[in-house]
């Protein structure tokens, strides 16, 4: 039997001969029946043809303009191709007595995705849910949609329906794990481990084993995020996003060389991570290893040198170890209107003696850090030292009275109170 002009098309393609597969498409649509120019679309439209395969439905939809099945079609290739216009108006085509009416409400769900409509798509999917309340395209699509929003409450409720119709994946959805994530989003953390709990181990993925992490220390089970995050890593060594989480509980429980060790390896995947290098400058500290300390903060630095985070850091640190030379070249000439700023720039200039400059940073600072006892503490050494005694004993005041228990400074205040200040 003779092979028809789609199949030689095919043919043709396969072959990769595509000047004659264009020639025989010609001839297909001229001359192949309605039911294999469908299967030729269809065929077409999977090897990635979109073109052809919508020029095929357009012919066929003027031929069977009552069948929806082929407005769908053409929608969907349309929305593929960016025009939206025209899918809609293909879609509205569809009426609601045809059996391809609960497709054309899921594509123009989708539609509406693609354009950030959302009550729009949340409306034709609710629609196709009182039609079809069974259908498990339409459930996950109401679960993945609220999913989105994160109306995790709602996403629950969908989800749920799948998994109580026996369904734990559907369309490369892994439904128990979405159930988890919605529970544990929604505040009810144990539930949420008990559906991660259900997930097989042939089925768990670095992204699933994250989110179970980091449920865990929603319960402030530290030690059973901890080593969920370890199988993160060790299921892949390149999941940047676990290290800062897995560093914080070496870092709550205490375990300083195994959060720096974990910090050091994360820089490794990771070298343009600042938060890493700040987190590995506080384990560092820990260690009481400045030079580590001076390294990951000053490479921080470089990475990114207008977070404000960093260079609060960096002033403290370099304040901490006396080298204010250093505080005062980080910080020389810079706009951020910051309390710790001001704060530390002021110590840095007060301990080079150059108490007028000085002064007004300790001014500025006090605005905002006037229940900070630490800077308190600093600004009345500095006025004391600077011969402002009036305002030392002010501030004096204000220091004790958020920290009475300080033995040393109640003297000092006593002394002053004595010489009727």
């Amino acid at each position: 039997m003779d092979k028809t002009y789609s199949e030689r098309m095919l043919d043709a393609l396969e072959s990769g001969n595509i000047d004659e597969s264009n020639r025989l498409f010609g001839w297909a649509l001229r001359k192949d029946d309605s039911e294999i120019l469908y299967n030729l679309a269809e065929e077409l439209y999977g090897l990635g043809f979109d073109g052809k395969a919508l020029r095929i439905y357009q012919k066929l939809s003027q031929e069977f303009p009552e069948d929806g099945e082929l407005y769908v079609a053409m929608a969907d290739i349309e929305i593929g191709q960016g025009k939206n216009d025209e899918a809609l108006e293909h879609l509205k085509q569809v009426s609601e007595d045809s059996d391809a009416y609960l497709s054309a409400l899921m594509v123009e769900a989708d539609l509406y995705q693609t354009e950030e409509l959302y009550e729009a798509s949340e409306t034709k999917l609710l629609t196709a849910y009182e039609i079809a309340p069974e259908e498990p395209a339409v459930i996950v699509a109401l679960g993945e949609l609220y999913n989105l929003l994160q109306d995790y409450p709602r996403a629950v409720k969908y989800y749920l329906e799948l998994i109580k119709m026996g369904i734990p994946s559907f369309a490369k959805i892994n439904v128990v794990e979405r159930l988890a994530v919605a529970y544990g989003a929604s505040g009810k953390f144990e539930t949420a481990i008990a559906y991660f709990d259900q997930i097989h181990d042939e089925d768990l993925t670095p992204d699933i084993l994250f989110q179970k992490g980091l449920t865990y220390l929603q319960l402030k089970d530290t030690e059973h995020a901890q080593s969920t995050f370890e199988r993160v890593i060790e299921m892949d060594s390149n999941y940047a996003s676990a290290y800062p989480y897995l560093i914080q509980t070496h870092a709550d429980l205490e375990q300083w060389s195994d959060a720096l060790k974990v910090a050091q390896t994360g820089l490794g995947v990771d070298s343009y991570n600042v938060d890493l290098f700040l987190l590995a400058a506080t384990m560092a500290e820990h260690q009481q290893e400045d030079e580590l300390v001076q390294k990951y903060l000053e490479t921080a630095h470089q990475v990114d040198s207008e977070n404000v985070t960093v260079i609060i850091r960096l002033a403290s640190f370099y304040n901490r170890i006396d080298q204010f030379a250093k505080t005062i070249d980080l910080l020389n000439g810079t706009e951020i209107d910051d309390p710790q700023v001001n704060w530390y720039y002021g110590v840095a200039l007060w301990k080079s003696e150059q108490f007028e400059p000085a002064a007004k940073h300790f001014k500025n600072a006090s605005v905002e850090l006037q229940d900070n006892v630490e800077f308190l503490k600093d600004y009345y050494n500095f006025l004391r030292e600077n011969g402002d005694i009036e305002l030392a004993v002010s501030i004096l005041r204000s220091y004790i009275s958020l920290n009475p228990t300080d033995s040393e400074m109640q003297e000092n205040l006593e002394f002053y109170e004595e010489q009727g200040y």
